[in-house]
């Protein structure tokens, strides 16, 4: 009888450990809106969470950004890859954005992130794709 009991226990346990478990990933309700993707995108940035990135932008992904007199790209998986790399941190910067223009399926937004230095301004495309979900495609980048 006790082995029936602790083996319902245990049993119990780990279902209920299972069922509340939250995943490494933010759910797809961050891309339900172009707003709560922008509001990511920042989230992300200020605190290099590679996972957050993961979720919130499209396979295709592109990073553009000018170093001197060339324009410097990177992709999803390059950046994912360096922010696992460098690990959840906090910038020294405060943010905000302004959408730009948006439509039914695409939306451009200005995010600000201001340092004590510098400004640096990204220009971000947010795309719905077939399953409706927003998913950053494109981010210029300037540092002002």
């Amino acid at each position: 009888m006790k082995g029936k009991i602790l083996w319902y226990a245990v049993m119990l346990s780990i279902t209920t450990t299972v069922a509340n478990a939250r995943p490494d990933y933010p759910s797809k309700s961050v891309n339900a809106k172009a707003s709560n993707v922008i509001e990511a995108f920042v989230d992300a940035h200020t605190h290099a969470d590679a996972a957050l990135f993961n979720a919130i932008l499209n396979s295709s992904a592109i990073l553009k950004l000018n170093r001197q007199d060339e324009v410097v790209t990177h992709t999803k998986s390059q950046l994912v890859t360096f922010y696992k790399r460098v690990g959840l941190m906090n910038l020294n910067c405060s943010s905000g954005y302004e959408v730009l223009s948006s439509s039914e399926c695409v939306v451009m937004a200005r995010v600000d992130f201001k340092f004590p230095e510098f400004v640096q301004q990204n220009y971000v495309t947010i795309e719905k794709d077939k399953k409706g979900l927003w998913k950053i495609t494109q981010i210029n980048r300037f540092s002002i």
